[in-house]
């Protein structure tokens, strides 16, 4: 009878092992946009609806352009909306909305993949550096959670920009199922506790806004170096400064760059990670700095 069991704890036990093994890829998704925004909700629908246990916490606001920036104000309460088990709205900026994600509601289940977006415009060029949807993702690298930015693209002319960028609200519902299918791509080969992504790495898509006749294909780039300002800041009279769109924006670019890439109707991939260092550059540094006044000042 002992024997007997003990072999049914060591069967029950073997069955929850599996169990673990087999449970549904546990997704985290925030934004920019705020969390009502077409590309997140809907997002979380369609995965869901593929079996995938899907979470979202984003900005209860509108962060666009906000970047990396965070809250730190150590004990301030923050009025967090749920709206539903898995569905959260955060006052806060999109880096915020990845910590009270991962370091709150989800501390003890972990995401297996966090994905930022799908945004309302492009992350390439000088707008990924000012992105909250690529910094939340860029976040959840450091943090080592693999991280998908993915963001739909803009038709740069005057109309499409005075109409509130029609093109882009149409082919948005095509560019969130694209995600999708990037996603049960990754899944096919994915087991629990496996890393979904390369190692402390990331991955930033940027979808363009054309049928999909149009879509030429994927291109892997890197994001665009040196790239020129959105804005720049024209002093007045009073002393204040206002700050004007750089009309060149609307110029679009052809260059061999991920902004050039995406304008000629490629679906660009940026290969992305939240590491700082740059330790190739550290013996030009040591040529640079290495003097005995600076070893002991």
């Amino acid at each position: 009878m002992k024997k007997q069991l003990i072999t049914a704890a060591l069967l029950a036990s073997t069955a929850l092992v599996a169990q673990a093994a087999d449970r549904p890829m546990r997704i985290l998704i925030v934004n920019d946009d705020g969390c009502e925004s077409y590309g997140t909700t809907s997002l979380q629908t369609k995965l869901a609806a593929k079996g995938y246990d899907v979470w979202l916490v984003a900005p209860a606001t509108n962060q666009s352009g906000i970047g990396s920036a965070i809250t730190f104000k150590p004990n301030k309460i923050f009025d967090v909306k749920k709206i539903s088990d898995k569905q959260y709205c955060f006052p806060g900026t999109p880096a915020d909305s990845l910590d009270f994600a991962v370091l709150g509601v989800m501390q003890d289940a972990p995401p297996d993949l966090v994905i930022s977006g799908v945004n309302d415009g492009p992350n390439t060029g000088v707008a990924q550096l000012n992105s909250g949807t690529v910094s939340a993702a860029a976040r959840a690298v450091r943090y080592g959670y693999p991280a998908i930015a993915a963001s739909i693209g803009y038709v740069l002319t005057e109309k499409e920009m005075k109409a509130g960028w029609p093109s882009t609200k149409l082919y948005w519902p095509q560019a969130v199922d694209y995600v999708v299918q990037v996603v049960d791509e990754l899944g096919k080969s994915w087991q629990s506790g496996q890393s979904l992504l390369p190692k402390d790495s990331g991955l930033s898509i940027n979808y363009p806004p054309l049928a999909k006749d149009k879509i030429a294909g994927v291109k892997y780039v890197i994001n665009e170096q040196h790239p020129k300002a959105q804005h720049h800041y024209q002093l007045l009279p009073d002393g204040k400064a206002q700050q004007i769109m750089n009309k060149d924006v609307l110029t679009p670019s052809q260059a061999d760059t991920d902004t050039g890439w995406l304008n000629k109707g490629y679906i660009t991939y940026t290969v992305i990670d939240g590491d700082w260092n740059a330790p190739q550059l550290e013996s030009e540094y040591q040529a640079l700095l290495n003097k005995p006044e600076l070893q002991h000042p």
